[in-house]
């Protein structure tokens, strides 16, 4: 949970029927320095390809948007400058976020929506109240560069931005995006990213676990023996709800030699060579 001023609190699920606050313990609490951020959003998702869902939050301006990558022990370790978002987050106010492919090429993007806080800011030194929206590309390994000013007219634009949501909306295999504007209409932001890499999108029915399959994670490996995780949420950013389908980018690849689902219920799904380029049902068996 990502908080204003405010350490971050990480609630452990204990038994399924309890929770207990370890955000301290677990080392996701504080930035490098030690410090809390006035978070905004968050997501959770594997960022460094080795199996475990890593954290990404945003924040205002003066606090940079904090990265901690998760360890095989459970912990969190501060990775902000290693990843490359220090200096290129420290002067945004961010809100909503999510981390998807957005490229296809394999490896997590991450998309911020900004603007300040204050809405007179601008009359008080050199932040501005409406700001463009910010992306980075992810090069593999959590590293990521600052690619907004090559991302098209309108990741140019700067407005009062809040929250953002994450789907394919033209159905081309391509995560698009739609971000609240306070005062204004909403953005909707149509990815035509050229020479993408192939795709595959994941529709999870439930039957013993809940119906969306939402918990569900996915281990996918690509014909050439790359490994994939991502895993099925709704729940990304800053007061928004995105597709509930899971996306993997493949890059060059043009199927998938096996997808391994593990659905809440505990049952395991194994899928054998599965073409690119298609969205699949898939229902718990």
């Amino acid at each position: 949970m990502a908080n204003d001023r405010l350490r971050n609190f990480l609630f452990r699920n204990v038994g399924g029927r309890a929770f207990v606050e370890t955000g301290v313990e677990a080392g996701g609490a504080y930035t490098e320095d030690g410090v809390p951020v006035s978070g905004m959003g968050a997501d959770f998702r594997d960022l460094d390809e080795d199996g475990l869902p890593d954290l990404f939050l945003t924040a205002l301006s003066g606090d940079t948007f904090p990265l901690f990558l998760n360890t095989a022990e459970g912990l969190f370790v501060p990775a902000t400058y290693r990843a490359g978002l220090g200096f290129a987050t420290v002067m945004r106010s961010g809100w909503g976020t999510g981390a998807y492919d957005l490229d296809n090429d394999g490896h997590k993007d991450l998309f911020t929506a900004n603007s300040h806080v204050s809405e007179n800011i601008d009359a008080y030194g050199h932040h501005r109240y409406r700001q463009p929206n910010a992306l980075f590309r992810g090069l593999g390994d959590a590293r990521f560069r600052d690619v907004t000013t090559e991302a098209g007219p309108a990741m140019q634009r700067a407005r009062a931005h809040r929250g953002c949501a994450f789907g394919d909306l033209d159905g081309d295999g391509r995560v698009d995006v739609v971000v609240s504007v306070i005062g204004e209409a909403a953005e909707v932001l149509y990815n035509v990213t050229e020479g993408a890499g192939h795709w595959l999108v994941l529709r999870l029915k439930g039957t013993k676990s809940n119906r969306d399959g939402l918990g569900a994670t996915v281990k996918l490996t690509g014909e050439k023996g790359r490994v994939q995780y991502n895993h099925a949420t709704t729940a990304v950013g800053y007061a928004s709800a995105s597709d509930k389908r899971v996306h993997f980018g493949l890059g060059a690849d043009r199927a998938a030699r096996e997808i391994e689902i593990r659905w809440p219920s505990g049952i395991v799904q194994v899928l054998k060579n599965v073409p690119a380029g298609q969205r699949l049902e898939v229902k718990e068996p």
